[in-house]
């Protein structure tokens, strides 16, 4: 079924680099659940309780803690794909080589027969263009009119598998804010152009499923994953104004997790747009609505995504943005320590090291005893003694070449002298000559 310029507009205001979410739970679920998570883990060895997952959250609740705390890098094995098992006959004249194809080879020509199939049927709708995102309708919807808008609340029914046949993702009711990343990114894109009541079959490459890591034991690395969805319903978006200040922490939280849970599959230009997700709803919280212990639960909890979204801006080079993300923890903290030791990390970078060493020892005096805290503050202290070093050595080199421009030969001076003093006589020659000229 052909879809209209609208949607692939819609579909073009949602593409945001999102990388795929886990889950597990077969149940209703909803996002705005209660969460145990703190900060993302970094591998500074400041004593963090980071990263966790409920178990509530629909798509994140898959990963266990101890699965989250440490990004750790995926190792994909050994690439066996292409090997060629060949056996040698000989005779007495020639020697003849014998390829049998291998297993991956014949996968490979299976895939390729799949997608010359799904090009060949004209029901199939090439999302973005280039192959990676498919959408199949296979039950009409209610009409146009009918398809949801970024930001709104949708429920959909969901049922994934993998090449293997193996089933993933399956939900009688799951139930996300469209366009927000909270789940994969394929369902964010293809949901986008269903019509309420629609059933369609959405095949997906990895870039718009789990990627190259995958999630935990159940989706291998670089897995094309084929989703059968249903859009149950869909309603207005959430009106934070609306909303008591416990449940907007509630819902921010669900966001805050889910960018730890990105950062944890180190996708974190992904995690950083989740904390900032979270960071919008408790601004938008009336400050009138504020009791004691609700203005410090927020506050609480600004401080963790303010701390992770440092931690992820650093890992993405945007030195200028984790900065001000620190300092907005310490307005509010002043004697956080990850927010000092991440400050003086990011003065580092930027080749402030007499304000980074400041900062570091600042931190160090709140926690006397973190090893990281002091093996930091010995490397700012040695590259601010090289950068000095460096500084006498070229003030050194501008002033030898000023002395060496300003410096005369001495027998080029004597001459210098001679000429002056040559002119000066023959200066004072004619003046005399002109004054007795004049009186005769």
């Amino acid at each position: 079924m052909a879809e209209t310029e609208g949607g692939q507009q819609a579909v073009e205001d949602l593409i945001n680099g999102e990388e795929p979410e886990s889950c597990k739970m077969k149940e209703n679920k909803s996002l705005p659940n209660g969460s145990n998570g703190d900060d993302v883990h970094e591998t500074t060895g400041i004593q963090e309780s980071d990263v966790s997952a409920s178990g509530d959250a629909p798509v994140a609740g898959a990963a266990s803690k101890k699965d989250l705390e440490v990004p750790q890098e995926v190792d994909d094995g050994e690439d066996t794909d292409g090997k060629i098992n060949s056996e040698v006959t000989q005779n007495e004249e020639t020697r003849t080589y014998i390829e049998e194809p291998s297993e991956s080879k014949g996968d490979e020509d299976d895939d390729k027969k799949e997608e010359k199939k799904e090009e060949e049927d004209p029901d199939w709708v090439d999302i973005l263009g280039t192959g990676h995102l498919k959408k199949k309708v296979l039950r009409e919807g209610q009409g146009m009119d009918t398809r949801p808008e970024r930001g709104q609340l949708v429920t959909i029914r969901s049922k994934g598998q993998l090449p293997s046949g193996d089933e993933v993702d399956c939900y009688e009711e799951i139930q996300f804010v469209l366009g927000d990343g909270d789940v994969v990114q394929a369902w964010d894109l293809a949901v986008a152009l269903m019509q309420l009541g629609e059933q369609a079959l959405v095949i997906t490459k990895p870039r718009f499923g789990y990627g190259e890591e995958g999630r935990n034991d159940d989706i291998p690395p670089n897995t094309d994953l084929t989703y059968e969805l249903e859009l149950l319903k869909v309603e207005e978006k959430l009106d934070i104004e609306t909303l008591s200040p416990d449940e907007c922490c509630q819902m921010a939280d669900k966001k805050r997790e889910r960018g730890n849970e990105l950062y944890s599959r180190k996708d974190y230009s992904n995690a950083i747009n989740s904390y900032s997700k979270a960071l919008e709803i408790l601004r938008d919280i009336k400050p009138s609505s504020y009791t004691e212990d609700s203005k410090k639960t927020v506050d609480e909890l600004k401080v963790k995504c303010y701390n992770n979204l440092a931690a992820a801006q650093l890992k993405v080079d945007a030195p200028n943005a984790a900065l001000k993300s620190c300092n907005s923890v310490l307005d509010i903290r002043p004697k956080n320590v990850k927010a000092l030791f991440r400050k003086g990390k990011v003065l580092a970078v930027e080749s402030e090291f007499q304000a980074a060493v400041a900062v570091m020892k600042e931190a160090l005096a709140l926690e006397p005893s973190n090893k990281t805290i002091h093996q930091e503050l010995s490397k700012l202290t040695a590259r601010q003694a090289e950068e000095k070093q460096s500084e006498k050595e070229l003030y050194q080199r501008m002033v030898g070449d000023m002395a060496k421009v300003t410096e005369i030969p001495e027998d080029h001076s004597k001459r210098q002298w001679m000429y002056a003093i040559s002119v000066g006589i023959l200066a004072v020659a004619i003046f005399v000559g002109a004054i007795i000229a004049s009186q005769a």
